[in-house]
């Protein structure tokens, strides 16, 4: 106990359990700044993200197209209609459930808020998927 060495070592400061709690929930901020939706029935349909992730999963690897998981997801998404709910909200809440592997990581590197519309987030996804550079090459 009276060892030289216990004076050197630095204990980190004591802080609340809503300290903590805070940060946590401050770390988990969507990147996707959601559209106001003024309708209160609309829910998120496990249905409809095994649907999507059975049809259109994008994982950012070579070879993959992300124009066409644009494509395929915009003909599935489409079809969902809710009365008083925009179609930008429907397609942000959906798309991320389209994304596995380094693309869901891409998405969710994202800053807080920095995405606000589909067109927004699709051209932020064929910037990073399919980049002029690529375009140039064919």
């Amino acid at each position: 106990m009276g060892d030289p060495q216990d004076h050197d070592l630095v204990l980190p400061e004591e802080q609340s359990m809503g300290y903590y709690w805070t940060s946590r929930v401050a770390d988990m901020r969507s990147l996707i700044q959601h559209p106001h939706v003024p309708a209160n029935n609309f829910e998120v349909s496990t249905s409809v993200i095994t649907m999507l992730r059975g049809s259109v999963v994008f994982r950012g690897k070579e070879g993959e197209c992300p124009r066409s998981h644009l494509r395929r997801f915009h003909e599935l998404i489409n079809g969902i209609k809710i009365n008083g709910v925009p179609a930008d909200a429907i397609q942000l809440r959906y798309f991320p459930f389209t994304l596995e592997g380094q693309a869901k990581e891409w998405l969710d590197t994202r800053p807080p808020g920095s995405i606000t519309t589909i067109a927004n987030l699709a051209d932020k996804f064929l910037t990073r998927y399919h980049p002029p550079s690529k375009t140039a090459d064919l």
